[in-house]
């Protein structure tokens, strides 16, 4: 409960935690189930949580589906959470905070940026959008 109280957490991620603290491994995954069943873990209220925490961040989706797999949530909830988002804006946001308000000149830098990008889980299609948006927004 002491976890559950500061953050949501997967049942994965519980699991993980406790395994090591308790005696029982199946009085554990009891307790587990009964936390699930009485509404207090809930693995699609973390991934909710989380999905909105990393994409306020700056990152992508990508990198966040591979990060709630790591995690322990079904990748069916994270396409459920993933219906309307502009990733083009996100990715755009991204290179706007790291750039500082200076506009890089040559290709190096550019590549740069665009490794960066997908390195935060951006697909390419966003990454170029995102890049058309900084022309037009320095124009």
């Amino acid at each position: 409960m002491d976890f559950l109280s500061r953050r949501e957490h997967s049942s994965k991620e519980i699991y993980q935690k406790m395994s090591r603290r308790v005696e029982s491994i199946e009085m554990l995954k009891e307790v587990i189930e009964g936390l699930e069943q009485d509404g207090l873990l809930s693995d699609e209220r973390f991934a909710e949580s989380y999905f909105q925490s990393r994409k306020r961040r700056g990152f992508g989706p990508l990198r966040i589906k591979n990060e709630l797999i790591q995690r322990g949530v079904n990748e069916n909830i994270f396409y459920s959470l993933d219906t309307e988002t502009d990733w083009s804006f996100y990715a755009f946001e991204a290179l706007k905070k790291k750039l500082h308000g200076k506009y890089p000149e040559d290709t190096k830098d550019i590549l740069k940026l665009k490794k960066f990008l997908n390195y935060r889980g951006f697909d390419f299609k966003d990454i170029d959008n995102a890049f058309l948006m900084l022309n037009q927004e320095n124009l």
